[in-house]
C-alpha cells in the first residue's frame, strides 16, 4: 500500500499543471540536447580561451595605436575603401562559416550513419540467427565487435581519449582475442572474415550474408566519409588569405572611427569581426582534441551505441556523457 501511494505522489509530480488541468507527463528518456541560456558564459569561456592569442594581438595593437598620433592620411584609407573591404570581409566570413558549417554537421551525419549502422548489425543478427545461435558466445563476440569498431574508430578520429575510456576498449579488446594495437581496418576485416564463416557454416542463408556484408559496406562509407573531413581541412592559402583580410580590415575600422573620435566603437567591430572568423576556423575541425562545444560529441554518442548493443555491460569509469552542448565531448 506504501509503495501504491508512493508511486501515485511520485507520477502526481511529473504532471505538468497548467490553468485547464493536467495537461501532459514528463517521462524518463531525458530532454532532447539543448543550449541552456545560463550556460551563455561557458560558451563565451571556451571561445575566448581558444582565440586567447588573437585576442591579445588585438588588445596589443589597440593599445599601440590608440594612444599615438598618427598622421591617419598616410595609414588610412578612404571611407569607400573600407566599406568596400567590409564587404568583402562579410562575405568571406560568410562563406568560410558556411563551409564550416557544413563539414560539422555532414560529420555528424556520417555518426548518424554509423549509430544507425550498428543497429542494423544487432537487429540483422538477432533476425537471421535462432535462439540458441543468438545466445552463443559467438554471436555476442560479433555484437561486441560492433562496439570496438565504434570506440577505435572514435579514438582514432581525434587521436585522444580518457583513461578510463581507453581501458574499457583494451577490456573489450581483450574479451575478443584481439590485438590491443588493432585498427578500425583491422576490426572491419575481422568482422566480414566471421561474416564469411557464419555463411561457410550454414549459420546464415547466402542472402542473410549479403545483408550483412551491406551493413558492413554501408559501415565502411561512413568511415571513409569522416576520416575525409578528419584529414582535409580548408585549403591553407585560404585560410591564410581571410585571416590576413580580416586583420587588415579590422585595422582600417579601428584607426578610421579613431579619426571620428570613437576608438572604443572600432576595437568592438574590430572584435565582432575577429571574433566570428575565428568561430568558422574552429567549427572547421569537428574532431579537435579541446572537447569542447565546438567538437562533435564522439564520446557520448559512443556510450549511446554501446548501450543499444550491450546494455549495462561496459565500465566507463569515472566518465559521464551528457545532453549538454555546452559539456558533452
Amino acid at each position: 500500500m506504501t509503495r501504491a501511494i508512493l508511486e501515485n505522489q511520485r507520477r502526481a509530480r511529473s504532471v505538468i499543471l497548467s490553468s485547464r488541468g493536467p495537461v501532459f507527463e514528463t517521462g524518463s528518456y531525458g530532454n532532447p540536447a539543448a543550449t541552456n541560456q545560463r550556460d551563455y558564459w561557458r560558451v563565451a569561456l571556451q571561445l575566448v580561451k581558444r582565440a586567447k592569442w588573437d585576442l591579445g594581438m588585438l588588445v596589443l595593437l589597440s593599445a599601440v595605436l590608440i594612444p599615438l598620433d598618427l598622421h591617419l592620411k598616410d595609414w588610412l584609407l578612404s571611407t569607400k575603401a573600407v566599406a568596400v573591404l567590409g564587404i568583402a570581409m562579410s562575405i568571406f566570413i560568410g562563406f568560410r562559416n558556411t563551409q564550416a558549417i557544413s563539414r560539422w554537421w555532414e560529420a555528424r551525419t556520417l555518426w548518424g550513419s554509423v549509430v544507425n549502422k550498428s543497429r542494423l548489425w544487432a537487429d540483422g543478427l538477432r533476425g537471421l540467427l535462432n535462439e540458441q545461435q543468438w545466445h552463443s558466445s559467438r554471436t555476442q563476440h560479433l555484437v561486441q565487435l560492433q562496439v570496438a569498431i565504434v570506440w577505435q574508430l572514435n579514438f582514432q578520429l581525434r587521436n585522444f581519449w580518457y583513461p578510463d575510456l581507453h581501458s574499457m576498449r583494451q577490456q573489450l579488446l581483450l574479451q575478443l582475442g584481439l590485438p590491443a594495437n588493432s585498427t578500425v581496418r583491422s576490426l572491419s576485416v575481422h568482422r566480414v572474415t566471421a561474416i564469411q564463416q557464419l555463411a561457410e557454416e550454414q549459420w546464415i542463408s547466402e542472402r542473410g550474408r549479403i545483408h550483412l556484408l551491406e551493413i558492413s559496406d554501408a559501415m565502411t562509407d561512413a568511415v571513409g566519409g569522416l576520416e575525409r573531413i578528419r584529414n582535409t581541412p580548408i585549403p591553407p592559402p585560404y585560410d591564410l588569405f581571410v585571416r590576413v583580410i580580416n586583420w587588415v580590415f579590422g585595422t582600417q575600422l579601428l584607426l578610421s572611427f579613431k579619426s571620428q573620435g570613437s576608438p572604443t566603437t572600432g576595437i568592438l567591430l574590430f572584435l565582432g569581426f575577429l571574433i566570428a572568423e575565428r568561430i568558422g576556423a574552429y567549427v572547421e575541425g569537428p574532431f579537435d582534441q579541446d572537447g569542447s562545444s565546438f567538437s562533435m560529441p564522439l564520446n557520448t554518442l559512443s556510450v549511446g551505441i554501446s548501450e543499444d548493443l550491450m546494455p549495462g555491460e561496459l565500465d566507463y569509469g569515472r566518465y559521464r556523457p551528457s545532453r549538454n552542448p555546452v559539456f558533452w565531448d
